[in-house]
This record gives C-alpha cells, structure tokens and sequence, in this order.
C-alpha cells in the first residue's frame, strides 16, 4: 500500500487561509479536502507523523494529535498495514511499530507489545484491529462526510463499522452553519443528498432492526413528512424584497462603490444596525441583508432550497429588461445570487460545479467534486472567510465561475434545472422508506 499525505495551499487561497489536506488512498484515488480529512487532526500533526508514529525506535515522548491522526488514518485506508509505504522516503513500517505507538499513546508509555509474551501481543494488535472504530470516537468524521459531500470517505468508515450509523456527532459545515447530535444519515437527509443516503441504506441491515431504525432516523428529520415539510419550507423562504429595492433605486456612485466592496461586511456595524432601513446607504443595506440572510439560514436545520428558488425569481421577475441597467443586475447577479450560493449545501454545489444540465436532463452521475468543470482551477467550495470570491466578485453559473449576470431566459432556464434537481431529490428520499433495503457485502466490527 502506497500513502501520501500533503498539505498544500488552494488555488488563489489567501495568506492565513485553510490548507488542502491530500492523501492518496491505497487503490490510487486521491482524498482531498479543505478541512481536515479526519476530526482533530492539524497540519503539526501532518508533519509530526512521519518522526513520532512511525518510528522503529523507542521514543519517550508521543504527540497526542500525530498519534491519533495515524490511527484514524489507518482505519481509513483499511487495508494491508503490514506494508505501509511513504512517498516521501519509501520507507516501509511495519504493523507492529504503528499499533505500538498508538496503544502507547491511549494507554501510556509502559504499555509495550514488544514486551508482552506471543499471546498478549497477538491479542493487543487483534484488539487493536477489531475494535479500532470505536476504540478512535470517529463519529464526527462519518458525519462530516456526509454533510460535506465525501461520500468515498463516509463509505469506507460505515463499511468498517456500521454502527456509525447509529452514533451521532457534531460539526460544522462549509457555511460555518453548526449542527449536533446528527447521525450521518441525518445529515445526508438535512443537506437533500439522496445518493449519500441511498449509499447508506444497505448497511442498516447489518444492524439490529436496522430498517426500523433507519425508518425512526427519517421520521425524526421530516416528522408530518417530506411533502408537508416542503410546503412549510415555501412558507418560510427568504423574501429578498428589500434588498432588490436598495439596489433598483440605489445610485450609479452607490452601485460602482459597491461592486468594488467599499465597506463590505458579513454584518453591520454597531452604527449601522442602530439605523432604520430608509437611513441607510447601499453598502450598509447590503450588509444588512447578508447579516439578516446569516442568521435566517443559520437558524434552520434542514436546508432550504426555495430560498435559492426565491433569489432567482426576484432576478427574473423584478428588475426591467425592456431596457435593462447591467450594473444593477451585475450587483444582484454577484453579491445576492452567489451570496445565497455560499449556503448550499455540498450536494448541490457539486451539481454547480459539474452541470446541472447533463445532471437533470441527461441523468449523469455527479462528481464528488467542487471544482468547476469548465473552469476547473477554481472552486464552488468552500467560500472564502473574506469579502471576495464566491457572493462578493462572483456567482455561480452552469458548470462554471460566473463573474456576469446572465439573460432573464438563462435564469428561468437555472431555475428550472434547481426545481427539477430539487424534486427529484424529493422524490428518491421519500422512495428509501418505501423500498425494501437489499443487502451489501460489510463485516461489522
């Protein structure tokens, strides 16, 4: 088996800004993310691993994050560990070296295989084997896959232990949106990605009542059930009204000082929230609404896409185009449309990336990607934690960055292709319920 593990900046990534963890997995695909591939690891522990958890020497001292990260990175890979082998030295370490050091460093120092007698060493590295999903509290991992769209990574942790699908974690996704005690199912239910969920239908056989209990996760996300979840979603998406007025009525000075950012903020100033609307400026207006757009998507736990179906109306259906001003629908196009644009989940911001089109209309599978597909050097996901990128210089077009705003029939064709990804995605949801679970090949551990 061949690893290697990276850490190298993203394109046009900022000083400061999140490094691109790599690791080549032992059948040759790549793993790559902009947050950490397993939960709790840093990029010390990167650089650590290679001089601590991997070494054929005695040490004194164990770095706690280095230790665990190799565990976890271990059950990841899950495969030969007797023939680990790193790109950078092409050194290979065998099993027990590695097993060692992480009993060393969740038992203490004094525990020592090489000192046990044959059977109480045998019986550590089958210990060490059998229980390491529960041994390594990865809960957080598996549903972090799944609510960011990793469905290689998600796959490989349940196959090693379906009882993941029962343990519920916490995390954050690409919004900085928070969520708790979700299982990853859940969480592929929350973000409306029917292929993650569907990948993990099967392995719910290999637990006890396992469809019954897949059927009690489903009930407590849609509870009266999804068509009347999606009519209370309707009732309560975005109405962008306000900030399509601050912008129709805005000043050519205002709209160029706001396209070029001047004063651009995730949220008000102090000043500026003391101030009743008619009072503001557009730039505060435009802080305004992405401070009240935060917090309104923040605030629910099951994505709303009828907020995204609202934003495109307003474009197509508010502003006139009999003799349109470029300006405003650019301003619109950028820091309206593709601020929304930063709340999608990854699903849908890999259908973006990919083709929305040949996804609804010509039934491709999509990608578990966020690179654009036409315009691959850069990158839906994740947005910047600056005012720049995606909801401030640009939106989302088909496939691709779009820096422009496009014609009214490009829109209410966009629109329809996000209806229709929608509705199919409702559709196949509300089909795991209702269709027997079929078997796949996993060994519970």
């Amino acid at each position: 088996m061949r690893v290697q593990s990276t850490v190298s900046s993203a394109p046009g990534a900022q000083s400061g800004r999140p490094v691109i963890y790599q690791v080549t997995l032992p059948d040759g695909r790549v793993v790559m993310s902009s947050r950490p591939l397993l939960h709790g690891e840093n990029e010390h522990a990167l650089k650590v691993v290679y001089s601590q958890a991997l070494t054929t020497k005695p040490i004194k001292e164990h770095d706690s994050d280095a230790i665990l990260f190799l565990a976890k990175f271990v059950v990841l890979c899950n495969a030969d560990q007797n023939k680990l082998t790193f790109k950078h030295s092409n050194k290979k370490i065998p099993e027990y070296p590695v097993w060692s050091n992480i009993f060393q460093f969740l038992f203490g120092p004094k525990f020592d295989i090489y000192h046990l007698n044959v059977a109480q060493s045998q019986l550590a590295t089958f210990s060490a084997c059998i229980a390491r999903p529960q041994l390594l509290l990865a809960a957080n991992d598996v549903v972090y896959a799944a609510l960011c769209g990793d469905e290689d990574l998600a796959r490989r942790m349940i196959a090693a232990n379906p009882n993941y699908l029962l343990q519920r974690g916490s995390t954050t996704d690409f919004s900085n949106r928070k969520y708790d005690n979700l299982t990853p199912f859940q969480a592929a239910l929350i973000t409306g990605d029917d292929v993650m969920a569907e990948m993990m239908k099967p392995f719910f056989l290999h637990l006890p009542n396992g469809e019954a209990e897949m059927q009690r996760q489903f009930a407590k996300i849609f509870r009266n059930g999804i068509e009347a979840h999606i009519a209370s979603q309707k009732q309560n998406a975005f109405n962008f009204d306000a900030i399509f007025n601050a912008i129709n009525t805005a000043s050519a000075t205002e709209i160029t000082a706001a396209l070029n950012l001047e004063g651009a903020r995730f949220d008000e100033t102090d000043e500026a929230r003391a101030k009743p609307n008619e009072a503001l400026n557009l730039t505060e207006k435009l802080n305004r609404f992405r401070e009240q757009f935060t917090l309104k998507s923040h605030s629910e736990k099951i994505f709303n896409p009828h907020h995204f179906l609202n934003v495109f109306e307003a474009y197509v259906n508010k502003f006139g185009w009999n003799n349109p001003d470029w300006h405003k629908l650019d301003l619109f196009w950028r820091q309206v449309i593709g601020f929304v644009q930063r709340f999608l989940p990854a699903n849908y911001a890999q259908a973006f990336a990919y083709s929305l089109h040949d996804i609804v209309e010509n039934k491709h599978r999509c990608p578990r990607s966020f690179n654009f597909r036409y315009d691959p050097a850069y990158s839906f996901h994740p947005p910047t934690g600056w005012c720049g990128g995606l909801g401030f210089n640009w939106a989302s077009g088909i496939a691709r960055m779009g820096g422009r705003p496009h014609e009214a029939a490009d829109i209410v064709n966009m629109r329809w292709m996000v209806t229709k990804l929608m509705s199919n995605k409702n559709n196949r949801l509300a089909e795991l319920i209702t269709q027997r679970v079929q078997s796949t090949h996993c060994c519970v551990i």
